[in-house]
């Protein structure tokens, strides 16, 4: 399916897998130059191989990183502004999915997912 993203750039967090994974390929399926970034680089890397074999290296941006490290946030920013010039479309997907019972689950590991969902947000 074509969503007439045609010359928009998106910036999808999370992009490598899943959600993210499946979000990146059908926006460059509907035309738009996609940014995407996720924290484990071996997959990261593998991803983005075949969406640029797929794609076009020119359609295709990645950066691996934790979207909970400000200054990396910042340095994608400037690496999308420059290789595309602008940001029409914004996926704040980072996150991760935890395999646990409530009761299982720990105060730290609240508190990480808290951080993660909130701070991966709001990051400029």
């Amino acid at each position: 399916m074509h969503y007439g993203y045609d010359g928009c750039v998106a910036v999808v967090t999370g992009g490598s897998s899943g959600i993210g994974l499946a979000t990146v390929r059908l926006l460059l399926e509907s035309g738009a130059r996609v940014a995407f970034c996720a924290r484990n680089e071996n997959r990261l890397n593998d991803v983005a191989a075949v969406l640029r074999r797929d794609f076009g290296a020119d359609n295709v941006l990645t950066a691996a990183f934790s979207v909970l490290d400000k200054e990396a946030v910042n340095d994608f920013a400037s690496q999308v502004r420059a290789r595309f010039g602008t940001c029409d479309l914004l996926v704040n997907n980072a996150g991760q999915g935890r395999i646990s019972s409530f009761a299982d689950t720990s105060d730290d590991d609240w508190r990480a997912e808290y951080e993660l969902k909130l701070f991966s947000q709001i990051l400029p």
